[in-house]
């Protein structure tokens, strides 16, 4: 950083005034300024590094000690593209005197205080005092407009740009406290990038509401977004009917439990997040949905399927063709066809071929049944594991089970009907159509000789008739 010196004496001499100011003064200050004072006899700018090193002292040791002669009135701190440090006699005040100064005690206390360390010379004061006699404003704006300075440039803020500041609110009519704190919250807001926010989210011709401004601040001071990545995740509201800050909220909260952070984290998160949303697009199709919008709840189950079943984008588009657009609830049944082919490790595409293979086939037989037993009921999984039960796990042939549901036909619960007979099959060692057959046909003889045995035998009982009219004594 370069120094700029500036001698306002036509020689380089130690002014008076400043040896009347030495005594009692630090002694680094004064070297400081000897040193300076020194080097601006060539009117020159100096390194200010090297100026430190040459004296011991830090540059904000240095400032301190040049704010100490500005309140001297012998040296005068100028801010600008680079700090400039004036010598020469400053104490002459240009428009009030040393007793008007004392009058703005409680002012100039405050002033101070929005200063902090740096402290403001008299010189400082009267120039702020203008803000007041020369363009009208008042002390309580004339501090809004301090504070509002101090905020975009920093304690450092050169005078001249408060002069240049002050102008603007004059001419500009901000010369109210509550203009100047309207004035001042909207500069904020927009330094803040909320403003851009709003734009973005296409809430343009207004300022932020104060619920909106305090989840910004949220997002950005506590969530540690920033602007950029807040940006970013407002395409991501684009699925909404209406886009809000409590929209984005949501987005935000989601990406901040997941680590996405950064705007390029979340810009990756979206792209993957469109490719995702096509696919589910894809299978809300096949499934007969009405909608293709897909939900929160249909974003959780992508999820699972993907990341913790590891399927890919053909094995679901697979699943999607075999289960249709069936039933009252098809996403479930797919969830359901993809969690069993989890749980039964069929990972491949091969593999699940295979597997709508076999079902097929497994439902052709159960239709085939159910027609056979007047059952009006289309195949499910649980129908599957009890054909299979029948079928495999008893190996009874599929002909046999076919007479079991002709026998079931006529009774009031067939499919329970034709459970009993198969279960009876089972426990009696029946599988083929033949063995079937001969245990109806057993069935069938031993039914008819219990139905006999029970019949009541008929007589002829003629011989204890008795003739009523036969003459007993006859």
């Amino acid at each position: 950083m370069q120094l700029q010196l500036k001698s306002h004496t036509a020689e380089t001499l130690v002014p008076n005034r400043f040896i009347d100011r030495c005594i009692g003064a630090p002694d680094k200050y004064i070297q400081a300024y000897l040193l300076a004072l020194k080097c601006s006899a060539s009117d020159r700018q100096v390194d200010f590094a090297m100026l430190c090193s040459r004296l011991f002292m830090t540059t904000e040791e240095v400032l301190q000690a040049f704010e100490y002669w500005q309140k001297q009135g012998v040296a005068r701190v100028v801010n600008g593209r680079s700090i400039c440090i004036e010598f020469g006699d400053f104490s002459a005040p240009e428009s009030r005197t040393q007793e008007e100064l004392y009058t703005e005690r409680t002012f100039n206390q405050t002033l101070q205080s929005l200063f902090g360390s740096r402290q403001l010379s008299p010189h400082d004061y009267l120039k702020i005092y203008d803000y007041t006699d020369t363009f009208g404003l008042s002390k309580k704006v004339v501090l809004a407009l301090v504070e509002y300075c101090i905020f975009l440039k920093g304690p450092r803020v050169s005078i001249a740009y408060l002069d240049s500041v002050a102008k603007t609110w004059a001419e500009q009519q901000i010369n109210t406290e509550e203009k100047a704190r309207e004035f001042v919250e909207t500069q904020k807001m927009e330094a803040s990038g909320v403003m851009s926010v709003l734009k973005q989210l296409s809430l343009t011709g207004r300022k932020p509401t104060k619920d909106e401004y305090a989840l910004f601040k949220k997002w950005t001071q506590e969530w540690g977004f920033t602007v950029e990545s807040i940006l970013t995740a407002c395409a991501k509201t684009t699925a909404a009917r209406e886009p809000s800050f409590k929209y984005l909220d949501k987005i935000l909260e989601r990406l901040r439990e997941k680590g996405l952070m950064s705007s390029r984290s979340i810009a990756e998160a979206h792209i993957k997040g469109e490719q995702e949303s096509a696919v589910l697009k894809d299978i809300m199709h096949l499934l007969g949905e009405p909608s293709l919008k897909p939900s929160f709840e249909h974003e959780s189950l992508y999820q699972k399927w993907t990341a913790v079943y590891g399927f890919d984008k053909p094995m679901l588009i697979l699943a999607a063709k075999h289960v249709g657009a069936r039933g009252k609830n098809p996403f479930a049944q797919l969830d359901s066809l993809l969690t069993d082919w989890y749980n039964n490790r069929i990972l491949t595409l091969t593999q699940a071929k295979a597997n709508i293979a076999h079902i097929k086939a497994l439902d052709e037989c159960i239709t085939a049944v159910f027609d056979t037993a007047g059952i009006s009921k289309t195949p499910t999984e649980a129908h599957r594991k009890t054909y299979e039960r029948w079928n495999v796990t008893w190996g009874i042939a599929h002909d046999a089970i076919l007479l079991a549901a002709e026998i079931s036909m006529l009774a009031d619960k067939p499919y329970s009907y034709l459970n009993s007979i198969l279960s009876s099959w089972h426990q009696k060692g029946v599988r083929s159509l033949a063995e079937a057959q001969r245990e109806m046909k057993q069935h069938s003889e031993e039914y008819a000789a219990a139905r006999e045995s029970f019949e009541r035998p008929v007589e002829n009982y003629d011989h204890l008739a008795v003739n009523l009219f036969e003459d007993e004594g006859a």
